[in-house]
């Protein structure tokens, strides 16, 4: 999928997604974005990364970490910003955009 598709794709999800250029490939920003954690709506920014990073096959960013959910929250300076992350891997990269985000949401609820 290129970078533009899968940017399509998520402003499907939210229209303020961004595709940021980084170092080793694209990510996208996902500012405001609503998840549930936990039975509630908690928003928070996300940065999706659709294909390897820091040795995992995709990754999930958020602009806060979740310790009563997933395991072992790092956290990691991406593009002059903290970001957390949970250990969550195998999410290939070859899927859809949309199904990456959702693949790494799910641990949350």
């Amino acid at each position: 999928m290129t970078p533009e598709l899968g940017l399509a794709s998520l402003r499907r999800i939210n229209r303020r997604a961004e595709l940021w250029e980084d170092v080793g490939g694209p990510l996208v920003f996902l500012p405001a974005m609503k998840i549930v954690h936990n039975g509630e709506t908690v928003v928070v920014d996300g940065l999706l990364s659709p294909r390897n990073h820091s040795s995992y096959t995709t990754r999930l960013f958020l602009s806060r970490p979740f310790p009563n959910r997933g395991q072992n929250w790092t956290v990691h300076q991406i593009m002059g910003r903290e970001w957390h992350a949970m250990s969550f891997n195998e999410v290939p990269a070859t899927l859809p955009w949309t199904d990456i985000l959702a693949n790494h949401l799910g641990p949350l609820q």
